[in-house]
Parts: structure tokens; sequence; C-alpha cells
């Protein structure tokens, strides 16, 4: 098994960006088209993109607010077996340092996912920056 590592510093509190990866309304602000969240420990989660028509569902194993987010990670429209994502939240001088460990089974899926996180951090950055 492969690891992606992805860090990003976000010009906020560690408690406003973990609440934009949980909260549907902010959510939707920079990633997903429509999302449902559960965040406590056991609880899922389901994100649907309208323009791919794709689906990502979870199961939250590890909520710390502000601190840290551990959850699985399973596209309906793919056959592998569900990754894990770890997401740590640390404050820093200039805001929020966040750092996303995800599981990856191939190259080609750890490329993926290196460009997904990547576009979608800058997304949450523009995000914060109207919010």
């Amino acid at each position: 098994m492969q690891t992606v590592h992805i860090e990003s510093e976000l010009p906020t509190t560690p408690d406003v960006v973990y609440d934009h990866f949980v909260d549907p309304e902010l959510l939707m602000l920079w990633w997903p088209s429509e999302a449902e969240t559960d965040p406590q420990v056991g609880g899922e989660y389901r994100m649907f993109w309208e323009g791919t028509g794709v689906t990502l569902r979870g199961q939250y194993r590890k909520t710390v607010p502000g601190r840290q987010l551990v959850f699985t990670w399973k596209w309906d429209h793919e056959e592998l077996p569900p990754r894990l994502v770890d997401v740590i939240f640390t404050s820093t001088p200039r805001g929020c340092a966040v750092s996303v460990t995800h599981d990856a089974g191939s190259d080609e899926e750890a490329s993926d996912y290196t460009n997904g996180w990547i576009h979608f951090l800058g997304r949450l950055q523009n995000a914060l920056g109207h919010t």
C-alpha cells in the first residue's frame, strides 16, 4: 500500500478549517455539489459531484474538532476497497497547517489522490477567502 501526503497552509484557525471538512454547507463551498455528514466516530458521510455524477462515501473513524479527522474513502463507481484518510489540523502563526495522508493502492491511484487534494485544497483556500 502506498501513501499520499499533502500539506497546505490556510489563512484561518484549525477549528474553522475542520468545520469546512465536516459541515455539509461549508463542504459544498469547496468540494462536492452535495454533502451529507454525521461527523462522529462510526458516523457516515456521502458526497456527490453533479458534473461527473460520482459519489464518495465513507465512515468517520476519529473526530477531534480542530485537531484531527480520520475517515474511510470509497467511490461508488470503483471496485477498490475503502482507503483511509487522516487529516491533521495544526495552528501556525499564519493560520492553520493541514496535513492530509491518504492511502493508495497503486501509482495511478496515488497520482489521482495527489492531484485531487492539491486541486481541492486550493479551492478550500479560495473559499476561506470569501467566508
